[in-house]
């Protein structure tokens, strides 16, 4: 097949495999795709333009911008907006699927809706209100979310990222948890991922103080991870308080790459960034750049000379800025702002008003 073509993999044949669908597909009423927030049909869709090489995010936003839906595209390919020779490669893979990539991308769309239904989720999309406008103006506009617990929280967009080092420590775990409660008392939402260290204690100062919190995961919501973290997962999904999200599939499990993917959709979710305590190579910092990227202020605590601060004196001097500036001239736009830099010795809660005021 083309290089264009489906990253679908064809499901093994088989009579077994093949009862297992139909009993599946039976369990997809009306009542259940109501439920979870998508029809079938439209799920294979997005499923099956989805698996196009080089087809992400960006180019679903310009679909939906274009008034389009993908079931439109995969029925006449002609209507796809995007232009030039990779229009044409899109749509020569769309004009190229066949029964057998169809049937593939049903069963995966009828197995995510029952793992839905089975976890009290929603499978939320551009066309649901609840769709968060943040995500969709960033440069990161996931076109499929699943999400379970308190859907409202997805369209608050006053919500601020409170991200760090897995091994965050006194002081910076004191002040971490002051200001991520400091910014609940301001009724901003606190978003994380559900890391060891910084993001574990970012949603609990948030459940302590009966503020709202956002966990992004990194991995399916089948699936939690780290799985050190179950007995907080398991508080968190039953807090009035609190949606847990992905934009990755059930049964997906967490890896470098999903890990970095879920950095990106936590700032895309943020009106700006608290990175309390990092070391320059920690995972951490990916946050830091795809706050640039996208233009969101970012704040730290003061560098202590030792190697677990080293991220927040690179933040501090903008060592990492040089790459932003590149992307920021190619998108066009201003630049985005320089960070603040707060003390580690004692909260500071005008200090930190006066950022959140800014966000």
């Amino acid at each position: 097949m083309p290089d264009d073509h489906s990253r679908l993999s064809r499901a093994p044949s088989g009579k077994d495999l093949a009862q297992q669908h139909e009993l599946e597909l039976a369990q997809v009423t009306a009542a259940l795709e109501h439920d979870v927030g998508i029809s079938r049909d439209d799920l294979t869709s997005l499923i099956l333009l989805e698996s196009l090489k080089g087809f992400g995010p960006q180019k679903f936003k310009d679909l939906h911008r274009a008034g389009l839906r993908p079931i439109d595209v995969l029925r006449e390919p002609q209507l796809l907006p995007t232009p030039g020779k990779r229009g044409e490669r899109f749509r020569q893979a769309l004009r190229e699927l066949d029964a057998a990539d169809r049937n593939v991308a049903q069963a995966r769309a009828v197995r995510q809706l029952l793992r839905a239904r089975d976890n009290n989720a929603r499978i939320v999309t551009y066309d649901h209100a609840g769709y968060p406008r943040s995500v969709y103006d960033s440069n990161n506009p996931i076109p499929i979310l699943y999400a379970r617990g308190n859907l409202d929280l997805l369209g608050y967009d006053r919500s601020v990222a409170c991200v760090g080092s897995r091994e965050t420590s006194p002081p910076y775990s004191d002040r971490h948890y002051e200001f991520a409660a400091h910014a609940c008392r301001a009724e901003y939402t606190i978003v994380s991922g559900f890391a060891l260290g910084a993001d574990t204690i970012g949603h609990r100062a948030a459940a302590d103080t009966g503020g709202s919190t956002m966990l992004i995961m990194p991995c399916g919501l089948d699936r939690p991870f780290p799985p050190e973290n179950r007995d907080l997962y398991t508080s968190l999904k039953d807090y009035g308080r609190a949606v847990i999200v992905s934009e990755f599939p059930f049964g997906t499990a967490a890896s470098t790459l999903t890990l970095r993917k879920r950095n990106k959709l936590i700032v895309a979710f943020a009106r700006g960034v608290m990175l309390s305590q990092t070391s320059a190579k920690g995972g951490a910092m990916s946050a830091y750049r795809f706050a640039l990227e996208q233009r969101k202020p970012v704040a730290t605590f003061e560098p202590d000379g030792e190697p677990r601060t080293s991220g927040n004196n690179a933040i501090k001097q903008g060592d990492e800025r040089t790459g932003a500036r590149r992307t920021e001239e190619r998108l066009g736009g201003s630049a985005s702002p320089p960070p603040t830099v707060f003390r580690a010795d004692a909260a500071d809660h005008q200090g930190w008003d006066a950022w959140l005021h800014q966000l």
